[in-house]
């Protein structure tokens, strides 16, 4: 068979959702299917390639609102091309990752125009914008965008019953919940893989600290200042703890130049390298607003790292008490 993802932001860029549908298609190519990811463009990437697990790409033009957190595609030669690509060739199956993309919404659009059967998975579990006139304008859109695409592609399913309930804040029923998952085994294997190159990263003197670990995107819902706000507190009554926090995000620059003591920024690092931090880490630390059912934190207690988060998304079904971790209050 041949299947079509639509997801507005994928590899390179990392996130819970990027590694969620990379997982997928490389189990469907293993599985003798073809896979297609149509995405949203990048600066230095071809338009098109097929990645070295098989997976081809289609980077569609898009303009980066949010400091692209928003990427939406836009009219181009390029996006006719695949449009009439599309229609020739039409895919047995199409997963739209996501409610509310531009991409998401053009997808829904293209399926139905060309009769192609298509799911949409939610992995969210609140409004992307909170608060002020922007958090109102966002959740307006949101509302609108959501029932736009459920006309069209009416079969939605969420990565947590948590994200289920949340779709029906805008009248959506859901036909099941297909759970984020990690293997243990590949994570353990890449981990051992990238501790050598990650410890040069790593200054000598947090080797004998205890070591709690941030690696996310750095933007507001994953708690990121709120993060830096209590270690400033641990801070006044312990001296041997250190927190490292890797990833990128327009956060990034405002939580650095804050000049917290004790704190290691390592910005964005490879796959194999993020996993070795989680697994070299006494605890990893997510204070997130909103998830489906977090990437990073399945990564973790497949690291048998201990966990403290909030009870968003599918982790209170992960953390069922203090010996897999702490969950905190939510954060919001």
């Amino acid at each position: 068979m041949n299947f079509c993802f639509f997801r507005a932001q994928y590899l390179p860029t990392v996130g819970g959702v990027e590694r969620y549908t990379n997982s997928l298609a490389k189990e469907l190519i293993k599985k003798g299917h073809n896979v297609t990811v149509a995405t949203s463009s990048l600066a230095g990437l071809p338009c098109r390639e097929t990645d070295c697990d098989g997976i081809n790409i289609r980077r569609l033009p898009s303009v980066p609102f949010m400091s692209g957190r928003f990427p939406a595609v836009k009219p181009s030669k390029e996006l006719n091309k695949f449009i009439k690509d599309f229609a020739r060739n039409k895919p047995d199956f199409c997963v739209i990752q996501t409610r509310f993309y531009i991409l998401s919404l053009f997808a829904a659009w293209l399926c139905k125009k060309y009769n192609v059967p298509a799911i949409v998975i939610e992995h969210g579990t609140a409004h992307l914008m909170r608060g002020g006139l922007t958090g109102f304008a966002g959740g307006v859109y949101e509302h609108i965008a959501c029932k736009y695409i459920y006309s069209k592609c009416p079969d939605f399913y969420g990565v947590s019953e948590s994200c289920c309930k949340w779709l029906g804040h805008f009248g959506v029923k859901t036909d099941n919940t297909l759970y984020n998952s990690v293997s243990p085994d590949v994570l353990n294997a890449n981990a051992e893989k990238g501790i050598i190159s990650l410890v040069g990263k790593l200054p000598t003197d947090a080797d004998n600290k205890t070591k709690i670990v941030f690696s996310a995107r750095f933007i507001a819902e994953k708690g990121v200042m709120q993060l830096l706000s209590a270690f400033e507190r641990i801070n006044c009554l312990y001296d041997n703890v250190v927190l490292i926090m890797a990833g990128d995000g327009p956060l990034w620059n405002e939580a650095k130049n804050r000049n917290c003591k004790n704190v290691i920024f390592t910005s964005r690092l490879p796959y194999d390298e993020n996993l070795a931090l989680i697994k070299l880490a006494d605890i990893f630390c997510l204070p997130t607003f909103s998830e489906g059912f977090a990437t990073t934190v399945l990564e973790a207690a497949a690291l048998k790292t201990y966990i403290v988060t909030t009870p968003t998304g599918g982790t209170p079904r992960l953390i069922l008490d203090e010996t897999y971790g702490t969950l905190m209050p939510d954060m919001s």
